[in-house]
């Protein structure tokens, strides 16, 4: 899974908004994956697409919950959630 999101912070509180929020599907050689690795509820490829879809619209719904609830009033630091376990890494 990778989110991006735009962080500015001010007095010890971080302002955060969430651009995307998404599965990375796609392997290094651009090929979807059809099937998971590990299929012990023997899920056919259609099942596995239709898990996918509903899994991306949860996700689509996280990312507007967590831009309207839980980053509205900005998260005092040190930011340690016990909800959502989390890392922060930036790019160049």
């Amino acid at each position: 899974m990778v989110t991006s999101a735009n962080m500015k912070m001010e007095d010890d509180i971080v302002y955060m908004t969430v651009l995307k929020h998404k599965l990375e599907l796609e392997n290094k050689f651009g090929v979807i994956k059809t099937a998971p690795l590990r299929n012990g509820m023997n899920l056919t490829p259609t099942e596995y697409r239709e898990f996918l879809s509903s899994l991306a619209f949860f996700q689509n719904f996280m990312r507007k919950w967590l831009n309207e609830i839980y980053f509205k009033n900005g998260v005092q630091m040190p930011y340690n959630p016990k909800e959502l376990y989390t890392s922060v890494k930036f790019q160049p």
